[in-house]
């Protein structure tokens, strides 16, 4: 079943976010063996405003563990690697 979204998406590979979430949406619905009635469907549907939120707070937490890294917890060259051509620390 994921081959066949990531088919559908790459077909229609000019859609936006917002677009390809609907779409995705869809295909399940379309391809389901007992879809609920469409009114139902419709209710549940993911609005352009949801699913932009939805990606913001991610963003959101993208740009937060990308902070992380600066607070220390990052690997640093010189602790792995010594500028000197001999080891010292075997004294």
């Amino acid at each position: 079943m994921n081959a066949q979204l990531r088919a559908m998406l790459r077909e229609h590979r000019g859609l936006s976010i917002e677009r390809r979430v609907k779409a995705i949406f869809w295909w399940c619905y379309m391809h389901s063996p007992d879809p609920p009635p469409p009114a139902e469907v419709l209710r549940a549907m993911p609005t352009d405003r949801s699913i932009a939120e939805v990606y913001g707070r991610m963003g959101e937490r993208e740009r937060l563990e990308g902070a992380i890294l600066r607070w220390g917890d990052a690997i640093v060259q010189s602790e792995l690697h010594s500028s000197e051509p001999y080891r010292m620390d075997w004294d």
